[in-house]
């Protein structure tokens, strides 16, 4: 019996493609059985790796915006302004950035990384919410500093704790699922 044939078709993938091809039989068709090997089969992208796209974007845009109007970054009963803010927020933009990044090459990193950030995106707040229960005036100087004197009437402690906490539960749950899709999704992260 005749031995089968193997040769890598090279194309623009980094991996080959295996093409086995047996030996021809009398009046038969020549079959051809394509094996692909650790290749990367090209599929559309899923939409929940979309949407995580859009959030981490929709905060990049977020954090430029505000970031040299009204610089602001809380870190539990630390309240940092200014060009410590900036900085602050410009690595959170570094890490957005990497993670939108590493999610379009599907690089396994990037889901660990997302998963991570994830998780530090529901202590924080919660941390910073319970620093401001333990001292409602910390947001006083700030308030002061970029709004109006009617709109910094109206920022009281219950007001700002009744803002905070839906904002906290929806990004909580927000992470959540975030978290609980990239655990189910570990096949897409084939780099």
């Amino acid at each position: 019996m005749k031995s089968v044939d193997t040769f890598d078709l090279r194309s623009n993938a980094r991996k080959g493609v295996r093409v086995r091809v047996p030996p021809p039989a009398p009046n038969k068709k020549v079959k051809f059985l394509i094996i692909m090997e650790n290749e990367q089969v090209k599929q559309k992208f899923p939409v929940g790796m979309i949407l995580i796209l859009i959030l981490t974007g929709w905060g990049i845009v977020g954090l430029l915006l505000g970031m040299f109007e009204a610089p602001l970054f809380q870190l539990g009963a630390i309240l940092v302004s200014g060009a410590g803010a900036v900085i602050i927020n410009l690595v959170i933009v570094g890490i957005s950035a990497a993670i939108i990044y590493g999610i379009i090459k599907r690089l396994e990193w990037a889901r660990k990384l997302t998963i991570g950030w994830s998780i530090v995106s529901i202590l924080l707040p919660l941390v910073n919410f319970v620093s401001f229960l333990g001292n409602k005036t910390m947001y006083n100087s700030y308030y002061q500093k970029i709004l109006s004197p009617e709109a910094y009437s109206l920022m009281t402690p219950t007001a700002i704790a009744a803002v905070l906490i839906p904002v906290l539960v929806f990004i909580s749950i927000i992470n959540l699922v975030i978290i609980i899709y990239l655990v189910r999704r570990k096949d897409f992260f084939v780099n």
